[in-house]
C-alpha cells in the first residue's frame, strides 16, 4: 500500500481517504477489490464503507469471476468435442 514521508505529496491513500489506523484487512481488500474491478465489469461506485462489506464485495467478485471462467471452459470444451466428432465423420 501507498506510504508517504511528506504531507504535502497527494497520494491516493490520502486521496481515498484511508486513515492511518484503518486495519490491513480493510487496506488490503481495498487494493484487491480494485485490482479486480481492473479487469472485469465491476466497478467502484458504489464503494464499501468497512471491512465486512469489502471483504463480501471481493467474496462476490471472485466468485463471478469463478462462474464466468467456468461457463468459458465449458463452452470450449463443447466446442471441441464438436469438432472431433465432425472430424471422424469427415473421414
Amino acid at each position: 500500500l501507498s506510504r508517504t514521508s511528506s504531507t504535502d505529496v497527494n497520494a491516493w491513500i490520502r486521496d481515498d481517504h484511508f486513515a492511518i489506523d484503518d486495519s490491513f484487512a480493510y487496506k488490503y481488500l481495498t487494493s484487491m477489490h480494485w485490482s479486480l474491478t481492473q479487469f472485469t465489469p465491476a466497478s467502484m461506485e458504489v464503494t464499501p464503507c468497512n471491512v465486512h462489506e469489502r471483504a463480501f464485495a471481493v467474496g462476490v467478485l471472485m466468485f463471478a469471476m469463478l462462474v464466468f471462467s467456468s461457463f468459458v471452459s465449458s463452452i470450449t470444451a463443447a466446442m471441441t468435442r464438436l469438432r472431433q466428432m465432425t472430424a471422424i465423420f469427415d473421414k
